[in-house]
């Protein structure tokens, strides 16, 4: 982490201090806090990254007004949030918590049910036990394998 970050960290620190934990923990401060020290990282590669510290600045000068009232600075501040997170997700490969997990789950559910509907169609007497099989046979490996997907980012320390 850079001097730059570690400034902006403790210029929130004090513009939010004494602040409530719901409010910190709803307006994403903490992830805020690391998005910019990935800024902070990657900017000397990433030209986006150069050209979100100055809007992190801005930011990190607003936020006790963006946290505690409604209005234009706090909707810079959700928009702000908003691309870093979408940015680091796309360019730097770092992804929320279960992001896979869900991910690859919600298709093996639609697969699954195709599966267990074609299989409902065989045989009239047992339909919903076959939906039932199929559904099963298509989500719990598709769970599985996005379990392992998020297992390695957090091994990886590539967490959000």
């Amino acid at each position: 982490m850079g001097n730059w970050s570690e400034e902006l960290h403790n210029k929130i620190d004090e513009q939010l201090q004494g602040g409530n934990d719901k409010d910190l923990r709803f307006f994403r401060i903490d992830e805020f806090k690391r998005n910019i020290a990935r800024v902070d990282d990657f900017s000397g590669s990433c030209p986006e990254c150069q050209r979100n510290r100055i809007d992190i600045a801005e930011a990190v000068d607003t936020i006790h007004q963006a946290v505690n009232h409604v209005g234009k600075d706090r909707r810079t501040y959700d928009r702000l949030i908003t691309r870093l997170s979408k940015h680091m997700q796309k360019e730097h490969g770092f992804y929320a918590p279960y992001y896979f997990t869900y991910l690859i789950s919600f298709f093996g559910i639609i697969a699954g049910s195709i599966l267990g509907y074609l299989l409902m169609q065989l045989n009239a007497d047992i339909k919903l036990e076959l939906f039932l099989i199929g559904f099963s046979i298509c989500l719990l490996p598709t769970y599985v394998w996005g379990h392992l997907k998020d297992k390695k980012l957090r091994k990886e320390k590539r967490l959000m």
